[in-house]
């Protein structure tokens, strides 16, 4: 047999040392990828659910404008809301926001006259607490008809 076939038999360990050091620089990478986007769909389902408050809400206020305005930051303002329907809101909602905050104004309806029984326009800010961050989402909305 010659001599440089038995040199070139298996792998060295300096080679499987380099391999293993990029392979494990490639996990390191995947692994932050993976912590930078694992909170998203979390952040995202957060977002979606004050949206669905906010239009259940609506609904509630179109059919009784008589609360606004309204402010309310506990569930303990919320059990002395004006109606129990948004008294009921506020605790089904609270249980899926962390750090619900909910404050309802009247403004000017469409055609920028004042608020009557008829028509009025609302701005309903709704804030929450996501992780240690305080968020808010201001929706403007218009009730009645004129």
């Amino acid at each position: 047999m010659r001599p440089d076939r038995l040199r070139q038999r298996g792998f060295g360990l300096l080679e499987v040392l380099i391999a293993l050091l990029i392979f494990s620089l490639g996990m390191l990478g995947v692994s932050a990828l993976y912590a930078r986007t694992a909170p998203q769909p979390y952040t995202n389902g957060t977002v979606s659910g004050v949206q669905m408050a906010a239009d259940a809400l609506f609904a509630i206020l179109g059919a009784n404008p008589s609360v606004l305005p309204v402010t309310v930051s506990s569930a303990a303002q919320a059990s002395s809301m004006p109606t129990t329907s948004l008294s009921g809101w506020y605790s089904q909602y609270a249980q899926l926001i962390p750090g619900l905050t909910v404050s309802i104004a009247a403004q000017n309806n469409a055609n920028g006259t004042a608020c009557s029984t008829s028509s009025c326009g609302v701005q309903l800010t709704l804030g929450w607490t996501q992780g240690s961050t305080k968020r808010s989402q201001v929706f403007h909305g218009q009730i009645g008809i004129q």
